[in-house]
Parts: structure tokens; C-alpha cells; sequence
């Protein structure tokens, strides 16, 4: 029986760190927050870190830091959408080409970088096995989505955490003010190598002040802007009145 997961920090100390592992900038076609107002909102909210994962593109090394003399690491990242629902590449070194799970992982790994599974169950319902033993991480708790451990007992999520060892956490923030509103807090830590290793083992703790499904229509409304289209339009019709249809319903089925 899943419990509700992380709800508090258990064994941490002023001294833990805190990260946002799924954030999006301007340059993702359903964002216009400018790095400048991620990084601001980033410090107000006292984290070490953030990972800067926009859709099937890479944010400039000009504006992707590590290093240590910095207030705010800033982690390279990328999300993409696969065959089997997003993967974000963390700690990669450059851009990602594949949009085939199984190829992507590998490119990710052959980059030195980690591969997650981002909210998962939130577009299919069950992932093949062998691809899950691949993977380095789920995204535990992301605030346009759900906390895992909020969902009934399902043998699909049973398998999924069971089989991924690591956890990640992130707010998926399209717009500047949710950024660290979920996280993955550690203890103090002194690299981001010791950030990933956290992450793969499952070392630290997922954390989110509050989760809800609803700021992603706005951040379709956004991607019409940008990219307007009556596909576009239509989809944004459809999600409301799913969403309505469906309120409250977050059970796996």
C-alpha cells in the first residue's frame, strides 16, 4: 500500500539543500519566463540549484553554469518527449537528438548525463519493463502533475518504484513563480556530482508546498501565442472540458 510520500523532511537540518530539477524557460514554445526570472525566484526561494530542462531544446552553455563559486547551480538539462511519455536528460553536456526512449537513454548516459522519467502515468499507463531497468530516476513529485505516493495502490506504480532506484522531484515551472514550489532536498552537499548521486540512490527527499494540474492550460494557452493554430485551439478546448469532466479523479486505472 502506497503511503503518501515525503510529506515532511524528516532528518534534514538548516543545512539542507534544496532543487528544482524541471524547470522551463522562454525558449520551450509554452514558456515566456526569461532565465533572469527563474534565477530570481529561484534565490527568494533559498535554492542551491535548478535544472534548466526545456522541450527538445537546449538552453545556451552562455547561461548554463556548475560551478562551484556560484550562489545557484544551474543544471543543464533537456526534456523530451518519447515513444513512451517525456524523459529529461540531467547533466548532459549537449543537445539531445533522439525522440525514441530506448536511443534517448542511451544518448543521455553516453553524455554522462542521468535520464528520468518525467511525471510519470500522466499520459499512458503502464511503461514497457525493460526500458524502466534503463532508467536512472522518476520524477517522484511534480507540481503540475501529483505526488506519486497520492495515488491508490496500483500494480503498475508498485512496478515503477520498485524498478527505478532513483527519484527526482521538480516543479515544471513554465511561469517564474512556481519555480521551487516541489524540489528534491538533500543534505549539504559540496558538487553536482553529488547531486546526481543523490538522485540515482535515492538519497535525499521529494518535496512539493503544493501540486496542482491546472496552470498547464495556461501554458497551452502560451504555446498558442507563440505558435497559434486551430490544432492548438482545439486541444485547449478538449483539455478544459476533460479536465472538468474528470475533476478530482487521479486513480490509475
Amino acid at each position: 500500500m502506497l503511503g503518501k510520500l515525503f510529506i515532511t523532511l524528516k532528518g534534514f537540518n538548516a543545512a539542507a539543500m534544496k532543487f528544482d530539477l524541471h524547470i522551463h524557460s522562454h525558449l520551450s514554445y509554452d514558456s515566456l519566463s526569461s532565465i533572469n526570472a527563474i534565477v530570481q525566484y529561484a534565490r527568494k526561494r533559498d535554492l542551491r540549484g535548478i535544472a534548466i530542462t526545456d522541450h527538445n531544446i537546449s538552453a545556451s552553455d552562455t547561461i548554463v553554469r556548475t560551478d562551484l563559486d556560484s550562489d545557484l547551480w544551474i543544471i543543464k538539462g533537456n526534456e523530451v518527449k518519447t515513444d513512451i511519455g517525456d524523459i529529461i536528460g540531467l547533466f548532459i553536456s549537449g543537445p539531445l537528438r533522439n525522440t525514441k526512449a530506448n536511443a534517448l537513454i542511451d544518448e543521455i548516459h553516453d553524455q554522462g548525463g542521468i535520464a528520468v522519467l518525467a511525471h510519470p502515468f500522466k499520459y499512458r499507463r503502464n511503461y514497457p519493463p525493460l526500458l524502466l531497468e534503463k532508467l536512472d530516476a522518476v520524477e517522484v513529485i511534480n507540481s503540475r502533475w501529483i505526488d506519486l505516493g497520492s495515488l491508490k495502490a496500483n500494480p503498475a506504480v508498485d512496478q515503477l518504484l520498485a524498478t527505478v532506484k532513483g527519484r527526482s522531484a521538480g516543479s515544471d515551472a513554465h511561469f517564474p513563480f512556481e519555480v521551487g514550489r516541489a524540489c528534491w532536498v538533500t543534505p549539504h552537499i559540496k558538487t553536482p556530482e553529488d547531486l546526481k548521486k543523490s538522485i540515482c540512490s535515492n538519497s535525499g527527499q521529494a518535496f512539493a508546498c503544493r501540486t496542482s494540474e491546472w496552470l498547464d492550460g495556461a501554458s497551452q494557452c502560451v504555446k498558442f501565442i507563440k505558435h497559434p493554430s486551430a490544432r492548438q485551439l482545439a486541444y485547449i478546448t478538449y483539455r478544459l472540458l476533460r479536465r472538468r469532466a474528470f475533476a478530482g479523479r487521479k486513480e490509475i486505472s
